[in-house]
């Protein structure tokens, strides 16, 4: 086990009140790289994750949840697939336990996602529509196309070495549209997909 020294043990966290956070998706920022993880345990402290990236190191780090803003911390230890973080400041926990369901096509996001360019094509209305990937999770995306793209039209949707998958078009401005997965991509196909490929972007 990965330990920062005179940072607090598993065992004296323990103390702090955690709560049960079942299985929401976050994302890791650490070093300019981005991965998934899941979030499996919060308190006003601290966060314990399950990772999917052998990548992540004790060190600095940022935490993001939803579309909840970034959150700055520690790992402090990773063990068998999992990892404390300590935040730098205190957190309200509830802060990102937060879900909006509102069904308007801007409601908040409840999957972070990474920016990421690719290339992506669509099958849909017969023929194949070309594009470019602007950012991705596992459950939609967001894409520039040639032609403009129509609210609620269904597509096969294909990115350079991921599945083909499903997906209806939530919203669109101009040439960018926001796509919604069917089925989500498994997590561990999507985050070892950005581990091997995707940076952090501005």
């Amino acid at each position: 086990m990965s330990v920062v020294p005179g940072l607090c043990t598993r065992a004296d966290r323990r103390s702090q009140g955690r709560k049960i956070l079942i299985l929401r998706v976050a994302l890791l920022e650490q070093a300019g790289k981005p991965f998934f993880c899941l979030a499996k345990n919060i308190s006003a402290a601290g966060i314990q994750v399950k990772l999917y990236s052998s990548a992540a190191r004790v060190g600095p780090v940022t935490v993001r949840v939803a579309d909840e803003n970034a959150i700055t911390g520690q790992i402090v230890w990773i063990e068998n697939g999992n990892a404390g973080i300590s935040f730098d400041s205190g957190i309200d926990p509830a802060a990102l336990l937060r879900l909006q369901q509102n069904l308007s096509p801007v409601r908040r996001r409840t999957t972070p996602r990474v920016h990421a360019k690719s290339y992506a094509a669509l099958h849909m209305r017969g023929r194949i529509i070309q594009g470019m990937l602007r950012d991705i999770s596992c459950t939609g995306a967001r894409v520039t196309t040639l032609r403009p793209l129509q609210i609620g039209e269904r597509a096969s949707v294909k990115f350079p070495d991921l599945p083909e998958v499903t997906a209806y078009v939530r919203w669109t401005e101009c040439f960018e549209s926001g796509l919604v997965f069917e089925t989500p991509i498994p997590m561990q196909v999507i985050a070892q997909w950005i581990d091997g490929r995707v940076r952090v972007t501005a």
